[in-house]
């Protein structure tokens, strides 16, 4: 028996080192959704921070692929409650597969954003589908919501229903990003 078992080890050991394969291994990706490129597109909200009140608090903000800036809602005078919403136009269709939302940044998650909020998607940026409701967590981390790729969008339109506090008018957002079919 042990010589069988050596002579078993001995022709693997052979059949191992005579193998002409490479060591390495090739990855072939065959994943079905890829980051879409956001540098050309715009944003616009129903609110933002007025000119003078800090260095960012724009709508563009959440399409520049920079967590220290970001979207804020007017906070002074005009305060405007909830509903908010943010509409980015992507200047073409997409099978959107799933929109990551990054918060706010901070040295601890900041607690008085949105908690629940809506995604819409519109060919023509008038006539808009629900993509679903979902909850947002607190959290620095980027979260990300899968919605129906079944029908293309030009439009994706974030709207912020509620606050996390129950109390708080404003919301604000560092990024948005979308993940569409490849």
């Amino acid at each position: 028996m042990k010589k069988i078992m050596l002579s078993l080890l001995a022709g693997v050991a052979l059949l191992i080192t005579s193998c002409d394969k490479a060591d390495g291994i090739l990855f072939e990706d065959k994943s079905t959704a890829i980051k879409a490129d956001k540098s050309s597109w715009t944003a616009t909200a129903d609110s933002e921070t007025p000119d003078g009140l800090e260095n960012t608090g724009k709508a563009s903000a959440v399409l520049d692929n920079n967590l220290a800036t970001y979207w804020h809602t007017d906070y002074s005078v005009s305060n405007p409650d909830y509903p908010h919403w943010i509409l980015i136009d992507m200047k073409k269709d997409y099978k959107l597969v799933t929109v990551v939302v990054t918060n706010r940044q901070g040295a601890t998650p900041n607690k008085s954003g949105m908690k629940k909020f809506s995604l819409q998607g519109s060919s023509n940026g008038t006539t808009f589908s629900n993509l679903g409701t979902f909850n947002f967590a607190i959290t620095n981390d980027p979260q990300s919501f899968p919605v129906s790729s079944a029908s293309a969008y030009r439009y994706l339109k974030l709207t912020a229903l509620e606050s996390q506090t129950g109390t708080t008018k404003h919301t604000f957002l560092a990024e948005i990003d979308v993940f569409t079919v490849k």
